[in-house]
């Protein structure tokens, strides 16, 4: 059987949190969501943020991640959000869903949404908005921040999957049983490679570019990774797949 080499840790490099918005470190979430989503993309209309944070009336039904560099910038963030009254953000751009999706409860189902990775992060031209072409060279993978250790270039997202690790922990622990993503099919078929596999719940809509409404069962991505991949496995949980 091959030897599978471990994995280097995210939380080596960075520092990975579940964020409330009632601590300061909420501002620096929101800060990273304008830079990326108003400024870069221009996604959303910077004049409607003058103070430079951005934030939706789905926050306050949201669990919000974040990973912070050494000197506590927030580099990245996802959000899991759920079914507050206002229901999903993807049903608001989708006109019409499978019936897969009205089958999920809705109590024990999340959307992934607001998945952002700082610019500085992506150094390489084959990284795109999440860093999906692995982490770079030693010179470049910490970012330019002079207090972390060098790193070999990997062949895995490790900022990603360190926030995927805490999104997984949250889920288990808080009784959640599917997730929801609106995202470019590139990015479905990159993440099935490492066991996350997503299933149309919609046809494809036109936002902001082509993408796609998907559901998966988390116990089916669990399985999936931890025995197809289990160096992602260790990524996500610092354990063996047979653990």
């Amino acid at each position: 059987m091959a030897v599978v080499e471990k994995p280097a840790q995210p939380s080596r490099y960075f520092d990975f949190a579940r964020v409330g918005m009632d601590e300061p470190r909420w501002a620096d979430v929101q800060r990273l969501r304008y830079d990326v989503y108003c400024l870069e993309c221009q996604f959303l209309d910077a004049a409607k943020y003058p103070d430079g944070l951005e934030s939706d009336e789905f926050d306050p039904h949201s669990i919000q991640f974040a990973a912070f560099n050494s000197e506590h910038e927030a580099v990245a963030t996802l959000r899991l959000v759920r079914d507050g009254g206002l229901g999903f953000p993807l049903e608001h751009h989708v006109d019409s869903l499978l019936p897969a999706f009205n089958d999920l409860p809705r109590d024990r189902t999340a959307e992934i949404s607001r998945l952002i990775l700082a610019k500085r992060y992506r150094r390489r031209a084959n990284d795109g908005r999440y860093g999906t072409g692995g982490v770079g060279p030693a010179t470049q993978a910490s970012g330019g921040d002079p207090n972390r250790p060098a790193q070999r270039r990997s062949p895995y997202p490790l900022i990603l999957f360190g926030l995927f690790g805490q999104m997984l922990q949250e889920s288990l622990g808080s009784g959640l049983q599917y997730w929801l993503a609106v995202m470019e099919p590139w990015l479905q078929t990159f993440l099935a490679r490492f066991g996350f596999a997503f299933t149309p719940v919609g046809k494809p809509i036109e936002y902001f570019g082509e993408v796609v409404p998907y559901g998966a069962r988390i116990e089916d991505i669990t399985s999936a990774v931890s025995s197809m991949k289990p160096e992602v496995w260790q990524i996500l949980t610092g354990k063996n797949g047979d653990s």
